[in-house]
């Protein structure tokens, strides 16, 4: 994807218990608004900080970047889960 699409929706598919559903992101889009859209996409309602997106891979996609600086492309399968435990 290059500088000049920018802005240019595409979607994405959210896996979640077993059920995949298709999400509509843009690429300058923050990584924490893709999991607020995934789960609301889920009808999740509670405990939303909580949940991550994971590649196919199993690594978790950090919240702090946008879609475009985590490389996720149009068509991709993410996991939408429990962030994983952070100790401290």
């Amino acid at each position: 994807m290059s500088a000049e699409n920018v802005g240019e929706k595409f979607e994405i598919q959210v896996i979640y218990n077993g059920l995949t559903k298709a999400l509509t992101v843009e690429p300058h889009q923050q990584i924490v608004a893709v999991v607020e859209g995934a789960a609301h996409l889920f009808g999740i309602t509670q405990n939303v900080h909580t949940l991550a997106l994971f590649k196919e891979d199993g690594s978790e996609i950090a919240v702090g970047q946008s879609v475009a600086d985590a490389g996720i492309r149009a068509g991709e399968l993410l996991a939408l889960r429990p962030s994983a435990v952070r100790g401290g």
